[in-house]
């Protein structure tokens, strides 16, 4: 499961890694008004799920250099106008020239009552948001949400629907990884009826500055938080190394509310076919996979998911699973060897994957620690 806003804007200096000589992969632009054609200084230009961000200067224009080939998500967020975002793959030493028309986001709420009083309601909705958002594992505890009275909230009592919106990125604290994070929340709605949390956003990762001490703690968590996690499986699975690094995976049908599973380890590699690019791979499967962890190097334990009822299945012990689906009307996952997935929206996760929220991100040119 995945992922409006700045007016109280946050800058702050991305931390960029060094780059290899004679390899530059560089976005560059502008960024305007598309009814004025003003520019528009100090934007917030990003590539999602990265560490790699900047902002527009005086002339609304802006330069990102990245050291790593690879497909990204251009972000850019402004005060008061709709998000842009567009992905480019760059897989050669080149400069991508990008001409950024901002649009004015007018949102309009009908039926809906809207929670912005900072009243009892407002800090139970909070709460909850805070709870389906940043999620439920250990590190959440130690993730605050530094702007979070720029957070309101909508409840559509005809549909059951609960909403939450913010007029700006959110600012993310995570002493447990030690990140910083822009968070831009383009949507999160809480469907009460279904039990189902859906949202999507685009967050950029700054590192923390602190002593020498905290970074090794930082070390160790970040290799808990990757081990087991949605990107590490589909690194895994794109490098055909799904059983070297731990995981299991099963078919299965839901039937009745029940997941009933097949006896057979699925060989899902094989089924594997080119994606878009030479860089990426399509998966297809039916109905759903259940994707078991026991690679035992994330130390969070499973708490037993109540929307996966298995059948059929052998004792799973206490190794944490999560349940995939491609959602009706999308065909495929299309991912590259990092993890990434060129539209994270098309597919699903519950169970163990399902509580792994904000709180457990971590960016997507993160570097593994060497064996």
């Amino acid at each position: 499961m995945i992922r409006t806003q700045i007016l109280a804007f946050f800058i702050s200096a991305f931390s960029l890694n060094s780059f290899a000589q004679g390899n530059q992969y560089i976005f560059e632009g502008i960024v305007t008004d598309i009814e004025t054609d003003e520019v528009l200084p100090f934007a917030s230009v990003f590539l999602a799920n990265t560490t790699f961000g900047t902002v527009t200067n005086d002339q609304g224009e802006f330069r990102l250099e990245v050291d790593q080939p690879g497909s990204y998500d251009l972000i850019v967020k402004f005060v008061g106008f709709k998000t842009f975002s567009a992905s480019y793959p760059i897989f050669q030493s080149q400069t991508i020239r990008v001409e950024v028309n901002l649009e004015r986001d007018i949102r309009f709420v009908d039926g809906a009552t809207v929670t912005a009083r900072r009243d009892s309601d407002w800090w139970k909705n909070l709460a909850d948001f805070k709870r389906g958002f940043l999620g439920v594992s250990s590190f959440a505890n130690q993730c605050n949400i530094l702007n979070e009275d720029k957070i309101d909230f909508i409840f559509d009592q005809e549909n059951n629907v609960f909403e939450a919106y913010a007029k700006e990125p959110l600012i993310i604290e995570n002493r447990a990884l030690g990140y910083r994070i822009k968070y831009v929340l383009e949507s999160y709605k809480e469907f009460n009826q279904y039990n189902v949390i859906l949202y999507y956003g685009f967050p950029v990762f700054e590192e923390l500055n602190v002593g020498n001490n905290l970074k090794r703690r930082w070390v160790r968590n970040r290799e808990k938080a990757y081990h087991g996690s949605v990107d590490h499986f589909f690194s895994a699975l794109y490098n055909n190394l799904l059983q070297e690094e731990g995981y299991m995976i099963q078919a299965a049908e839901k039937k009745e509310g029940q997941v009933y599973l097949g006896e057979a380890v699925t060989d899902v590699f094989s089924t594997l076919t080119r994606g878009l690019t030479i860089n990426s791979k399509r998966l297809f499967f039916k109905n759903s996979l259940i994707v078991t962890y026991e690679g035992g190097k994330s130390k969070k334990q499973l708490v037993k998911p109540s929307n996966i009822i298995l059948s059929g299945n052998p004792n799973m012990g206490n190794f944490p699973y999560s349940e995939i689906s491609i959602l009706e009307g999308r065909k495929f996952i299309e991912f590259e060897s990092n993890g990434f997935v060129y539209n994270p929206i098309d597919y699903v996760v519950s169970g163990y994957w399902g509580n792994l929220k904000v709180a457990d991100l971590i960016p997507l040119n993160y570097q593994r620690q060497k064996k």
